[in-house]
């Protein structure tokens, strides 16, 4: 998985279960609206402090034809764009499930910026 790849959006997962399939179901449940579970990849881990750090990749077409889906709440919620919509209704559904203390996500490029200290 590549993060330069501009048909791709890359997201950080932090989880503080190591068994990536909570993760893989809520995303994948998501982009199968849409006929698109083909779409999303697990890449590499990283283990600190008790929790997992996943990186996801999810197809940007994908992410945006759900946006557009009749009765999709994603462009309803804050965020600069399309992408930063869908990672913090991605934090919405996991706090739906209960799942709010247990995985968060957050897109890469923003940990990239000077937002979180990191140039």
């Amino acid at each position: 998985m590549t993060l330069s790849d501009p048909e791709r959006i890359v997201i950080q997962v932090a989880s503080v279960d190591a068994d990536p399939k909570v993760i893989e179901g809520l995303v994948l449940d998501t982009l199968n609206m849409v006929h698109a579970g083909e779409s999303m990849a697990i890449g590499e881990t990283d283990s600190a402090l008790g929790w997992t750090f996943y990186r996801v990749s999810a197809s940007r077409a994908a992410v945006r034809h759900l946006a557009s889906f009749p009765g999709s709440d994603i462009m309803k919620v804050r965020g600069d764009s399309v992408e930063q919509r869908f990672v913090n209704w991605l934090n919405r559904q996991a706090k739906k499930k209960g799942l709010g203390d247990r995985i968060h996500f957050t897109l890469v490029s923003d940990l990239r910026s000077s937002r979180y200290g990191l140039f």
